[in-house]
């Protein structure tokens, strides 16, 4: 049911659409902007510019305003905003366009995506996520060879977070592609949640309880300095809106 109607069943022309669907991302950074000014672009103009551009699906998350001063992660401060979207189409070319100038620097990628966890949707489309978002921009360590990366991340570091980490949402995107000139070097953008904003950035809640954080913050530093190049990770506290679902 979706707003007391009832919602026909998926066909086999939906599931071919959704499994051809290719999935690009694109991150603007802002600059010279507050967060807040920067944050009702994004959702504003910047958005419809893409909606209307009918893509099969739209999210954005974005910094809507300067991160927590008292924080567990190193949080980035500068206005940040990724867009990703999903086209049956083979060329992002008219999202591309479409971003073109609308933000200091613009970083546009395809992607393969993956969920080791994910909510359940139940809020209607643009409606913030109720919770907030862990965005990290991965760069793999010098020297791993990038299959052995994607093994160490995906074999061995997800496990490790979903067994320490109260997450109800974890989404993987592995960079497959740059599709805008310039673009900043990346080897995967992961969007992570809690339940609750204390689960997040509560070191106590995030890690497992009292008694078991200080061991498993020491997992988890072991295993990520094994295949991330921690100098250059960047992280954000973000909110997120599903614009298309």
């Amino acid at each position: 049911m979706v707003d007391g109607q009832p919602v026909a069943p998926a066909t086999d022309e939906d599931y071919n659409r959704r499994m051809t669907a290719r999935k690009w991302i694109y991150v603007l950074r802002g600059k010279g902007e507050s967060h807040a000014a920067f944050a009702d672009r994004m959702r504003g103009e910047v958005s419809n510019r893409l909606l209307d551009l009918s893509p099969s699906k739209l999210s954005l998350t974005l910094t809507e305003a300067p991160p927590p001063k008292v924080a567990l992660f190193p949080f980035k401060t500068g206005p940040t905003a990724v867009f990703c979207i999903h086209d049956e189409q083979g060329d992002p070319a008219r999202f591309t366009e479409a971003l073109s100038g609308a933000a200091s620097a613009l970083s546009g990628y395809e992607v393969e995506e993956s969920y080791p966890v994910a909510y359940d949707k139940s809020w209607r489309d643009g409606e913030p996520t109720p919770s907030p978002i862990l965005l990290t921009v991965l760069h793999k360590k010098p020297g791993l060879d990038f299959n052995e990366y994607l093994e160490r991340w995906h074999g061995g570091h997800t496990p490790l977070s979903l067994e320490i980490h109260p997450l109800w949402y974890y989404q993987r995107n592995v960079i497959r592609e740059h599709i805008t000139p310039g673009a900043d070097a990346c080897d995967g953008i992961v969007l992570e949640a809690c339940p609750t904003k204390s689960d997040l950035l509560n070191p106590a809640r995030f890690f497992g309880g009292a008694l078991k954080m200080v061991p498993n913050m020491l997992r988890v530093a072991n295993d990520i300095k094994g295949f991330l190049d921690m100098k250059k990770v960047e992280t954000f506290y973000c909110t997120e809106y599903h614009l298309r679902s």
